[in-house]
């Protein structure tokens, strides 16, 4: 029976702070490899596990709320997470050498790679007009040959700094979990933003770690204002996405 494993799953992240935003770039390349059988149809994988909690304090009103859960089952048209129902139409441009439609707002990359871990060329897949055909000509490939996906996500969680006057004074804890549903490894990180905009900006927080406990937040005289984690998924899938 055809199957799909995870080959590896690596994070890394670079410090943001620019004019406009004060947080984390983070990166997770996600290896899967298909191996096909001689019957049978084509498998689709797991769908990626984008697990977090957020935990978020204002304290210029005195409320914090929560999220907890997979991000790309609640949301798997957002520019971050997208990429993999993305996987075969950016994976197809990607070996030949074009720009994929969504470029201008989508991050990440889907690569396609023989078994060896060779790059697949464009000419391997044929020529092919619109996304659902170049959808198939990747899975084709990988149904007769198998192979290997490199499916990378980038996320920018940061905070926006304030301008025209306003003040900021909120802190954040983010945990991540990522990896393959049901399958290992995973990546697990977290991030701990402080910013008080009231204050110079050499004494605001911006740590990240790969792996380690997170912090946690004050609670105490903080009134709850939603707790997101309970929201309903949305459904709407990006361009050629197959979720």
């Amino acid at each position: 029976m055809a199957n799909w494993s995870v080959v590896s799953a690596v994070g890394r992240f670079v410090v943001l702070n620019n004019a406009t935003n004060f947080g984390t770039e983070f990166f997770v390349t996600f290896r899967i490899k298909y191996t096909p059988s001689l019957i049978g149809s084509f498998v689709e994988p797991p769908h990626l596990a984008w697990d977090e909690i957020i935990m978020f304090n204002d304290y210029s009103d005195m409320t914090r709320w929560e999220f907890v859960g997979n991000m790309y089952t609640h949301k798997p048209a957002s520019p971050t997470v997208g990429v993999w129902a993305q996987r075969y139409f950016r994976a197809y441009c990607h070996a030949q050498g074009t720009p994929h439609p969504d470029q201008g707002r989508w991050k990440g990359h889907s690569k396609l790679f023989d078994k060896n871990g060779t790059a697949v060329k464009g000419s391997a897949l044929g020529t092919h007009t619109g996304v659902d055909k170049q959808n198939k000509a990747v899975q084709n490939y990988l149904k007769k040959h198998g192979g290997i996906l490199e499916i990378e996500v980038h996320d920018i969680p940061s905070f926006v700094k304030p301008t025209g006057g306003k003040v900021y004074d909120q802190e954040r804890v983010l945990t991540f979990n990522c990896g393959v549903t049901g399958m290992g490894p995973r990546v697990a990180a977290y991030q701990h933003l402080k910013m008080d905009s009231t204050q110079p900006a050499t004494s605001w927080t911006n740590t990240f770690h790969i792996g380690g406990t997170a912090p946690g937040l004050k609670t105490t005289g903080l009134k709850m204002t939603q707790n997101l984690g309970v929201s309903t998924p949305v459904p709407a899938l990006p361009t050629g996405g197959i979720l």
